[in-house]
């Protein structure tokens, strides 16, 4: 067995033009100059980490903002009981689908119309009933286009109403049942655009899409406006709904039968919020508000699931 020997040359690494003197009792003594060198490199090295951690908490607070701040664009989709949703610029957007600009005016009244013979609605079968719905297709085709593709896929079976609040609405169209997820129905776009202004209104049994605020944030979420009371918010009563440009014939209707009039779209810069009108619950408004009456968690989702069991297209015999 062999050991190894410990080297016992020493070397220095001072550099050559630097002198080392030693005193009696082997401590080494640091001339002025150098005194004053190690000051100086003592002093950067204070500042680098004074700036340093200045540095780590900046960026520790973008991560922060990022994360739990404003994250309306890419977290939940879903309409607000109350007018406090961010307003968005008006930018375009290439990943948001353009609102087709194809499309009439409704006359008065006709969202609360029964549908004619014929004419194609939409049914979704829910384990608590049946409900039908009025598609307008000539005033909100963009939205219309959007439900009756996913429809026809197949993509709503199976889906619950994740978010449901008595005398508010009752909100489904999201496959995760978190209120985060969903998609439209036009291939390479994540969302598409508003329709505003067509003479729809949220009224008691109006059905509209749901947003995260922003706009052109529209994607398969959608909800039925349940509550039989005139909801105004900031545009105060009757009289602000017309002041601010409300018809008179839809001020007289959400009085009679309710409705949110502040998610209105033509009123968001009013408001804050905004949600296109797409169609109306000619048939199952009972069964809409027997499911606005279930119980529900702090998030205001169902404690057992409402499910849409199955959704289709069907013609008016």
């Amino acid at each position: 067995m062999s050991t190894q020997k410990k080297n016992t040359n020493h070397r220095t690494n001072n550099p050559p033009h630097k002198t080392v003197t030693s005193s009696s009792n082997g401590k080494k003594k640091l001339t002025a100059a150098q005194r004053k060198e190690l000051e100086r490199q003592q002093r950067i090295t204070q500042v680098l980490i004074v700036v340093g951690s200045i540095v780590v908490a900046v960026i520790f607070i973008i991560i922060f903002l990022s994360v739990y701040g404003d994250n309306s664009s890419s977290k939940t989709n879903y309409t607000s009981d109350t007018a406090d949703q961010t307003s968005s610029s008006s930018a375009v957007d290439s990943t948001i689908y353009p609102a087709s600009e194809k499309f009439e005016t409704a006359p008065d009244g006709e969202q609360l119309k029964k549908p004619a013979k014929g004419e194609e609605v939409a049914v979704l079968e829910t384990n608590m009933g049946t409900i039908k719905i009025r598609l307008f297709p000539k005033y909100a085709p963009t939205a219309v286009e959007n439900f009756k593709k996913l429809i026809k896929e197949g993509y709503y079976n199976g889906i619950i109403f994740h978010r449901v609040m008595n005398d508010f609405m009752i909100q489904g169209g999201d496959p995760t049942g978190t209120g985060t997820g969903g998609k439209c129905a036009f291939e390479g776009y994540e969302t598409f655009g508003d329709e505003f202004g067509r003479n729809l209104y949220n009224f008691r049994g109006a059905v509209s899409m749901a947003n995260t605020g922003a706009a052109g944030s529209n994607s398969s979420q959608f909800f039925i406006v349940q509550t039989k009371k005139a909801q105004y918010y900031t545009l105060g009563d009757k009289e602000g709904f017309i002041k601010n440009g409300g018809a008179k014939w839809a001020a007289e209707q959400y009085e009679k039968s309710g409705g949110t009039a502040y998610l209105d779209g033509q009123f968001k810069s009013v408001t804050g919020s905004g949600h296109t009108v797409f169609g109306q619950v000619y048939e199952g408004l009972k069964v809409v508000d027997k499911i606005a009456a279930v119980e529900v968690d702090a998030s205001n989702k169902p404690l057992k699931d409402v499910v849409i069991k199955k959704a289709y297209l069907t013609k008016v015999k």
